[in-house]
């Protein structure tokens, strides 16, 4: 039967309903919606640039080679939501302490969001419980959020921004940005100009802000901790080198606890060390904890190196809306309507927007039992976070399309409903335009699909090969090209990756271990799977000599699933000692024998994956025994 047409509705999301009156009350709806709105001054600046320009460029400040080092500014707005609030109290003395909470200081309930700097002097701090604040500071004033302020004072600082900077503005936020001042610092002087900025900000919005001066995104970061309070810090050019060297490695954008904690446990290295110490730890030693891909990312921002590409208007990646506060359910219909809610919030984003997609992620909060949360009130508490990924049919922004596919999502999950605290509802692989028909060619192949020996397309991958081999000019030259597309590949191949892992960084963690095994199998083999098979459709003159190896595809794709077999492996030694742990890594074994998942006609093609699955079987099972053992 021919497939029934899908004309989008575009009316809002139902009115009164949960999830609407979440987010037009969460301060994190808020925060994380900002691009949208942000999109909408976006267009209008560009355009009336575009109008006023006869020469329109764009520029990739990353890439652009000068003589002279480039001038960035980071500006930050000092505790935003506190100022804002400050302002529209003009009663207030500078030295009165205040906090933004959704709480009073009658009921106590709440978390601390912004605090200024006369409330941090007694230690009251952003993500504090509010009757915690109290105790530090009996005369805190409370001031309840008031989006709509905000959205007008941080459209007045961007005004500024992009007048300064002549449109060269790469927001960041609602209170960050980053602007590109060179040409303009050419005849002026960096911190002048940079004080400029903050006395006409002042101005306009009674707010205060903080400006890092340096030559790339993440010095200019890193200055603006040396700038705050309402102030501004260059790091020089000369003094690039030293000043990087001084910096602890928890200041570094992107390095979190779970990446300090792996750094320590091999290294003995700490976050509260240097980027100094850290280099002089060995490559391969980093490389051991931290993965060959996040080691090189570390060292580069280590050394002072920013590649992140300058971009004024990047191009949306995925859109989203979720609710991990007051999550209730009585019923799987309770849990079902939440879900409905959810993508009908993001539907209406994405025909607004006339963005479509073509992948579904679904992510689940599931109480863990058992455990005594001493301040849940409507949060959701200690959880475990199910993520799961679908392709959907076709390229859709359909509201009952994306509900049909998440309700598939939902039941597959088999979470029991009174244990759900929280749901999320994004799409990415986005196409722009509304009008955008399915490619047929575009859908994602089947496993069967990508794994196939073709004898056609082997001899011509031998052929590419051998010309790899033979013509290093001839490669030369192709790259020159096409420098846009084969620049694309590695993000290409790498964003594949993680669009088909069915388990984020916390991991699934499945009471049937036969089936979260299986399940992380069968995961790690599509991603892998995907990867041969876009490697395979870029042609001789979008290769790169410096793309991973086939044997580092396998083993990224096998690491995905570390955590599920490292969960089940630790019940299975809890329960049945040895006996149970060797049952359950034979079973993740014996997984490269089965026929459906991976048949053997794969094999020649599928060895680099099996010998990855195998040895991170060995590697997690080992692991086990020598903590255990060590306990």
């Amino acid at each position: 039967a021919p497939a029934r047409s899908r004309a989008a509705s575009f009316a809002p999301p139902m009115a009164n309903n949960a999830v609407t009156n979440f987010h037009a009350n969460s301060r994190l709806h808020f925060i994380g919606s900002w691009r949208a709105r942000y999109d909408v001054f976006l267009d209008a600046k560009l355009a009336q640039k575009q109008h006023d320009s006869a020469t329109n460029r764009t520029r990739d400040v990353a890439s652009t080679s000068r003589a002279t080092p480039r001038t960035i500014f980071h500006v930050d707005m000092d505790c935003f939501f506190a100022s804002v609030a400050m302002r529209a109290r003009p009663e207030l003395s500078t030295e009165t302490p205040l906090a933004v909470s959704w709480g009073t200081s009658a009921s106590k309930r709440g978390e601390v969001s912004s605090a200024n700097y006369a409330a941090r002097a007694f230690g009251v701090k952003a993500g504090m419980w509010l009757d915690e604040a109290l105790r530090l500071c009996p005369e805190l004033v409370l001031a309840p959020y008031d989006f709509a302020e905000y959205e007008k004072v941080a459209l007045e600082v961007y005004e500024i921004l992009f007048e300064a900077s002549r449109g060269e503005c790469v927001g960041i936020s609602c209170d960050e940005a980053f602007i590109d001042v060179t040409s303009r610092c050419e005849s002026e002087d960096a911190v002048a100009v940079a004080e400029q900025i903050r006395r006409d900000v002042y101005a306009k919005t009674k707010c205060a802000c903080s400006i890092g001066i340096g030559s790339n995104m993440l010095l200019a970061r890193l200055a603006t901790r040396s700038a705050k309070p309402d102030g501004a810090f260059r790091v020089e050019p000369k003094d690039e080198r030293e000043f990087i060297a001084k910096t602890r490695l928890a200041d570094l954008p992107g390095f979190g606890r779970h990446a300090g904690e792996k750094l320590q446990k091999s290294t003995k290295i700490r976050v509260t060390d240097t980027c100094e110490t850290l280099l002089k730890v060995p490559v391969a030693t980093l490389k051991s904890a931290l993965g060959a891909q996040k080691t090189e990312k570390l060292l580069e921002a280590a050394r002072g190196i920013d590649k992140t590409p300058w971009c004024v208007r990047p191009q949306r990646k995925s859109i989203g809306a979720q609710m991990s506060w007051g999550v209730r359910c009585a019923s799987n219909e309770v849990a079902m309507d939440y879900v409905k809610q959810l993508v009908r919030e993001v539907a209406y984003r994405m025909q607004r927007l006339k963005i479509r997609g073509r992948a579904l992620n679904l992510k689940l909060w599931r109480a863990i039992p058992d455990v005594n949360t001493m301040r849940d009130y409507q949060g959701h508490g200690a959880c475990d976070v199910l993520t799961r990924t679908k392709a959907m049919r076709e390229l859709s922004n359909d509201t009952e399309l994306i509900i049909s596919e998440a309700l598939t999502i939902l039941r597959e999950l088999n979470v029991e409903a009174t244990s759900i605290r929280g749901l999320g509802v994004s799409i990415t692989k986005l196409e722009h335009g509304a009008e955008t028909a399915t490619s047929p060619g575009a859908k994602q192949p089947t496993l069967s699909q990508m794994f196939a020996k073709r004898t056609a397309e082997k001899a011509t991958h031998e052929e590419e090969t051998c010309a790899l081999a033979a013509s290093d000019e001839e490669l030369a030259e192709t790259e020159s090209e096409g420098d846009d597309d084969v620049a694309d590949t590695q993000s290409q191949l790498t964003q594949n990756d993680c669009d088909f892992t069915l388990f984020n960084s916390q991991a699934e963690i499945d009471s049937d271990r036969e089936r979260s095994i299986r399940d992380a199998f069968e995961a790690a083999a599509r991603a892998y799977a995907w990867q041969r098979f876009e490697l395979g459709r870029l042609k001789l003159s979008k290769r790169r000599r410096d793309t991973l190896s086939e044997d580092e595809y396998a083993r990224r794709a096998c690491a995905r699933a570390a955590d599920v077999i490292a969960t089940q492996a630790r019940r299975s030694y809890a329960q049945d000692g040895e006996t149970g742990l060797n049952a359950l890594l034979n079973d993740a074994r014996a997984l490269c024998r089965s026929q459906e998942l991976l048949h053997e006609t794969y094999s020649s093609q599928g060895a680099a994956f099996i010998a990855a699955w195998l040895d991170r079987v060995d590697s997690v099972g080992k692991t086990i025994v020598i903590g255990s053992s060590s306990l």
